[in-house]
C-alpha cells in the first residue's frame, strides 16, 4: 500500500494499482505460506548489538533498520522478536506496528496483526497508516463494513492522502455498492480508470456481466481520448 496529489494521470495510474493489489490480496487470501526461522533469536541480539555499537544502548530507528535487513533475508521470526522489543521499550514508534503487523500477515496471521496495528492506535488514535492497514486487514478477513470505516477515518485524518479514498472505492465496491464506488473513483481518476477499477472489483465479487460492462466502458472512454 504515498500519494500526494490527484491531479494527473500519474496520480490516477498510483491509485488504480492500490486497487488492484488489494484485489489480488483478496483474490489470493492474503499473505504468504509461513517461513521456518533456521537461526536462533540470539543472532538477531547479535546483529542489534553490532549495529548499535557495544559503548551505548540501540535506538529504536537502529533496531528498526535491523529488522528490514532481516526481514529481506527472510528471518521473519527474529524480524519480529527485535519489532516486540521495540514496542515493549518504545511504545510510542509507530513504525514497528506496521512492520510487525506485515510481518503477521506474510505468515497469514490476520487476527495478530489487527491486535498489533489496534495497539498501535491506543498509543496514536489518529494515525491514518495504522487505521488504513485495520482496513486492509479487515478486506482480507471479508470484514468489509469495518474496513469502511477505517478507511474513513484514514481519510479523515489525512485527507491530503488519495489512497484512502481509494481503499473507500474498493470496499464499496467489495460491497456491491458499485454507483458509490464509482463516484468516489470518479473523484481520483480520469473516468476510463475509474471504470477500469470498477471492472477488477466486480471480477472479484464475480460479476462477470458488471464486469464486462465497465471495461466495455472504460476501453471506449480511451478510445474517444484517442480520437480528441
Amino acid at each position: 500500500m504515498n500519494l500526494k496529489a490527484i491531479t494527473n494521470r500519474t496520480t490516477g495510474r498510483r491509485i488504480r494499482s492500490v486497487a488492484l493489489l488489494a484485489t489480488v490480496a483478496l483474490l489470493c487470501g492474503g499473505g504468504c505460506a509461513e517461513q521456518e526461522n533456521p537461526h536462533g533469536f540470539g543472532r538477531a541480539e547479535a546483529d542489534a548489538g553490532w549495529l548499535a555499537g557495544t559503548d551505548r544502548p540501540a535506538t529504536p530507528k537502529t533496531l528498526y533498520a535491523m529488522t528490514k535487513i532481516l526481514a529481506a533475508q527472510g528471518r521473519d521470526a527474529e524480524a519480529e522478536f527485535v519489532l516486540n522489543k521495540i514496542l515493549k521499550q518504545h511504545p510510542d514508534f509507530r513504525p514497528a506496528y506496521v512492520a510487525l503487523a506485515e510481518s503477521y500477515m506474510r505468515r497469514r496471521q490476520v487476527d495478530a496483526a489487527i491486535d498489533v496495528l489496534s495497539a498501535g492506535l491506543k498509543i496514536a488514535p489518529d494515525d491514518a497508516v495504522l487505521l488504513n492497514d485495520v482496513g486492509m486487514c479487515s478486506i482480507i478477513k471479508g470484514d468489509y463494513a469495518r474496513a469502511l470505516e477505517m478507511f474513513e477515518q484514514a481519510a479523515a485524518a489525512m485527507p491530503q492522502d488519495a489512497r484512502y479514498r481509494g481503499n473507500m472505492a474498493l470496499v464499496l465496491g467489495m460491497m456491491g455498492r458499485y454507483d458509490e464506488a464509482l463516484a468516489l473513483y470518479e473523484q481520483l481518476l480520469l473516468p476510463a480508470d475509474a471504470h477500469h477499477n470498477l471492472a477488477v472489483i466486480c471480477e472479484a465479487r464475480k460479476d462477470q456481466d458488471r464486469a464486462d460492462k465497465e471495461r466495455t466502458i472504460a476501453q471506449n472512454l480511451i478510445l474517444q481520448a484517442r480520437e480528441k
